[in-house]
This record gives structure tokens, sequence and C-alpha cells, in this order.
């Protein structure tokens, strides 16, 4: 029987629209109602995950990868910020190699370029969802920029060089990927305390080692005395690797990248055709016919 479903947002709880259907609204609240622990597990912030699902459900946060944790309540029950010896190490690889790159900490999200951020996030948009035009994600993405918690500073050393700032998370985004990332993630590797993961092909993050979905998932199941075979998690990219392989279940959706597709236990259909509101909607079914035969 599965007590805890976790699932990731872009690709695969957000349609090609980036919001959460109507159905996907109704399965996480049926899940509820049923006696299931729902958990959103992203590389986003709580303060940009919320939003999405417009007050009409109330999960459980797995945020910023696993760096932070929040209970039903939004009270944070952990935390796993990035040690400042390997902020330093980033930072310098990233400014030496001139990339841009965005902070997200425990007071907020930082940019120094709302041109480059915006560029970046309909990229990302447009490679998620192909059938999603660049110039549609491009105009999509100016609106929603509007109510971003983005904070916008022209010197980002102003962050990284003050202490008060728990550094939670480096997303770096470039148009040319492997040619970019595949230095990047040989060289940052070195470094025994981060992890270097993505959510699409235009983008790396950079957290914590003890900062990762699977980490954040097994850790939230054992505080709620929950086996992890009576877990599910459902995903489609690379920062969903570790929590698909120590889910007792994991999902990648049909639209998953090949990594994820081959480690998984069971497909679901496409983020476009609400694929995690049928996978919910199966395990509410197969919970229900374990219940009965109890």
């Amino acid at each position: 029987m599965i007590k805890i479903i976790a699932s990731d947002m872009d690709g695969t709880l957000l349609n090609d629209k980036m919001e959460v259907s109507s159905r996907n609204i109704d399965a996480i609240n049926e899940a509820t109602a049923n006696g299931i622990d729902f958990l959103i597990a992203s590389g986003r912030g709580l303060s940009e995950a919320k939003p999405f699902l417009r007050n009409e459900v109330h999960p459980g946060y797995i945020t910023l990868n696993g760096a932070e944790v929040y209970n039903q309540d939004e009270e944070l029950i952990s935390s796993n910020p990035i040690f400042r010896k390997s902020v330093k190490t980033i930072s310098d690889y990233l400014k030496a190699n001139d990339l841009y790159f965005e902070l997200i900490t425990d007071k907020g999200i930082f940019s120094n370029s709302e041109e480059k951020s915006v560029s970046s996030l309909a990229e990302l948009l447009h490679i998620l969802n192909p059938n999603t035009t660049y110039e549609q994600a491009l105009a999509d993405t100016k609106e929603k920029v509007k109510h971003s918690q983005t904070i916008f500073i022209d010197d980002l050393n102003e962050i990284l060089d003050n202490p008060e700032y728990k550094l939670m998370k480096f997303l770096v985004f470039d148009s040319r990927q492997d040619e970019v990332f595949g230095p990047l993630k040989v060289e940052l590797s070195k470094d025994k305390d981060i992890v270097v993961t993505s959510s699409s092909p235009n983008n790396v993050e950079i957290n914590s080692v003890d900062a990762q979905k699977g980490i954040a998932l097994m850790e939230y199941a054992k505080s709620k005395g929950v086996k992890p075979e009576e877990t599910m998690a459902i995903g489609d990219n690379l920062n969903d690797y570790s929590m698909i392989k120590a889910a007792g279940i994991g999902v990648a959706m049909a639209n998953a990248v090949p990594e994820i597709s081959e480690i998984a236990d069971q497909h679901a259909d496409t983020n476009v055709n609400d694929g995690v509101a049928k996978v919910i909607e199966e395990v509410i079914k197969k919970n229900n016919t374990v219940g009965n035969c109890e």
C-alpha cells in the first residue's frame, strides 16, 4: 500500500502552460482524503512552488532539490545549505567561465540580469514542452516574471560575501548545454560536499550533497513511520533521479529523459495529459482494493 507520493513539478505536475491542471488538483485532494501523504518535490523554492497550487491543495514540500523540507503547515523541518568553502569553489568557477547563474538563498532568489533570467526560463519551458514555441514560451515567461519572487541586483557578490545568507542552491543556465556543462560537472564534482544535477538540458542545479530529493523523501517517510516500500516518487529529469531510485515505486513520465525512464518501476502519461493524476487515481484504487482485502 502506498502511503506517500512525491511529485516533481516542471515537466511532471506542471503542464505545457506551466499550470497544475484541475484534474491534477482533484487527484491530489482525493489522495489526501484517502490517507495518502502528498509531497511536492521540486528544484523550486517554497515561494516559487506554492502559487502554482492556487491554495487549492496543501501538501508538504521538498524544495530546492531537498535543501529545504516543509510539512503541510509550511513549517521548515530540515535545511541543508551549501558549505561556505564550497560556495567559493562554485562561484569562482562560474565567474571564471562567465556563466549566468542565480542564487537561491534562505532569504530569497537573486539574479543580476532580468533579461537573462527571462530568456533562460523561456528556453527551459520550450525544451520541456516542445509543442510550445519559443515565442509563446517567452511571452508566458515575461508575464510570469511580473509576479516572480526573484530579486534583481547589480552585484551578486553582495549575497555571496554576506555570511548572513545561507546559500541553498546555484542555478546555472546556458544554451550551449553539454558543451559548457560537461566540463563544469567534471570540475565541480571534485568537491565531494556538493552534487550537480539538472531539471532541463539548458541548466544545472548545484546543491549540498545532503540536499537530494531521494534523501529528503526517505527522511520524511521515516519521520512519519512509513516504510520505503510504501513510498512513490514521480518525475521526469535528472534532479529526480535520487527519489525515483529511492522510492518503493519510482514513476517516470512519458516525457522523461532516458536516464529516468531506464530506472523507473512504472511509466506514466505525459505532463500535458495529466500523467500525475492518472497515477494517483490508480494508486487510490489499488490501495482501496488492498484495504478491503485486509
